[in-house]
């Protein structure tokens, strides 16, 4: 999205300051990101993202989640453990009413949309190394389907919380799938692995730094998202940090932004202007900006490779970006996160950021 012919300039109710410039969801958590070019908001974020994650399983250590006190073996994975999963491609097929060939009785229409995953195939030779095989499933299965494939409510440990999740399939079943013994030993889990879906109705509240449901007409809630619905960041931030990363990492070939795993990218504003949005909108709709992402060792991970860097992105941004008191020494920021006024608006690339409201900002930790 260019910025050729755009301006900042003064909206009906506060400055209009940039431009979304991409979208990305993430429908398997820590999986690759697909890119899209508008997207439905839902109170969960948008529609489609994190509602699957793979999950190892662990001997249960006795010790209860706090929220929920249970301890089920099942723990979410990301690509803090297992790099990998950057590799797990996944695209979406989405049921389009216009088409001709638009059925509603369809079976992939029912399930609003078949979540395709593709996967390097290990036993390809080396001189094909980028052969990859390829599963797919109902996005949202109906009651029919969730019989007649076995699937199963079964209890998922992230990280404080413990819904009850949907168990697509797993190594440990006997009548496992071959794809899931494969993509098991791609990303070398020693553990047993399974891939689980959100389960209808069984959504997770977030409190913390969200507005409170008086405020908003309901309590945030989340799908498999590590705590808020959404994540934005701007490109002007990205660009400082590749800057500095010049000076100390010229061995580093560059931040790239989807190292961030936001949903939301923007460009026009200053770098780091979005630390200080308490509210604004997007388009038609309008966010509660909540807090600050905090940064872990992820974005160290190459997105496209699946590669780690032993320091980098994250020591530098420690250095300059331990900012918010309440996130604790030693903890850097970059990007916010935000929680959707309302559901069901659809947010597009090249949608005006309008800032509504500017604030203080202390991070409230798990």
């Amino acid at each position: 999205m260019s910025l050729t012919g755009w301006r900042p300039r003064q909206g009906t109710e506060g400055p209009i300051v940039g431009l979304v410039e991409s979208l990305y969801i993430y429908p398997i958590k820590s999986c690759r990101a697909v890119e899209v070019a508008e997207a439905v908001n839902l109170s969960t974020g948008l529609k489609y993202d994190r509602h699957y994650t793979f999950a190892e399983f662990r001997e249960p250590s006795g010790a209860a989640s706090v929220s929920t006190d249970c301890d089920p073996g099942w723990h979410f994975l990301t690509q803090r453990k297992y790099g990998k999963l950057a590799n797990i491609i996944v695209e979406m097929w989405e049921p389009d009413p216009d088409s001709l060939e638009y059925a509603p009785g369809e079976p992939n229409v029912q399930s609003d949309g078949v979540l395709i995953i593709r996967y390097p195939d290990t036993s390809s030779s080396p001189s094909h190394p980028k052969v990859r095989k390829s599963v797919e499933l109902p996005f949202n299965p109906t009651e029919g389907q969730i019989r007649n494939q076995g699937y199963e409510l079964q209890k998922m440990t992230i990280w404080k919380d413990c819904p009850d999740s949907l168990l697509i399939t797993s190594t440990s079943r006997v009548d496992a799938p071959p794809w899931i013994r494969e993509i098991q030993a791609y990303i070398g889990c020693p553990k047993p692995l399974a891939l689980f879906r959100v389960a209808t109705g069984h959504d997770r509240q977030v409190f913390r730094n969200a507005p409170r449901k008086e405020q908003l007409g309901y309590q945030s809630i989340v799908n498999f998202a590590d705590a808020y619905p959404l994540h934005i960041l701007g490109l002007s931030s990205v660009a400082d940090l590749d800057q500095r990363l010049k000076g100390v990492a010229p061995e580093f070939t560059g931040s790239s932004a989807l190292r961030f795993r936001a949903n939301i990218y923007f460009k026009g504003a200053p770098a780091y202007a979005e630390d200080s949005w308490k509210r604004i909108r997007v388009g038609q709709q309008v966010y509660y900006v909540v807090c600050r992402t905090t940064r872990c060792e992820l974005p160290n991970t190459n997105q496209l490779t699946g590669k780690k860097h032993l320091r980098e992105p994250s020591k530098t941004i420690r250095s300059y970006r331990d900012i918010d008191e309440g996130a604790g020494p030693g903890k850097a920021c970059m990007g916010m996160q935000m929680v959707p006024a309302a559901d069901k608006e659809i947010i597009r690339v090249g949608d005006e950021i309008e800032i509504l409201e500017t604030g203080e900002h202390r991070y409230i930790p798990q």
